[in-house]
């Protein structure tokens, strides 16, 4: 159950991104065996850790 947990506590967005940078995620995550949501999920999540060690 605690992937059901996990699920409960995410929400929906939208958003826009330029056709090529959608492709270059849709492509690392293919590479990656990952869906497109946890390569955004990943990505955002190393950019704000970076921000938050300046």
């Amino acid at each position: 159950m605690p992937e059901q947990d996990n699920k409960q506590k995410m929400k929906t967005i939208s958003f826009t991104l330029p056709a090529e940078l959608l492709n270059l995620a849709q492509v690392y995550a293919q590479r990656e065996d990952r869906n497109l949501s946890s390569v955004i999920r990943l990505a955002l999540k190393r950019l704000l850790e970076s921000e938050q060690s300046k």
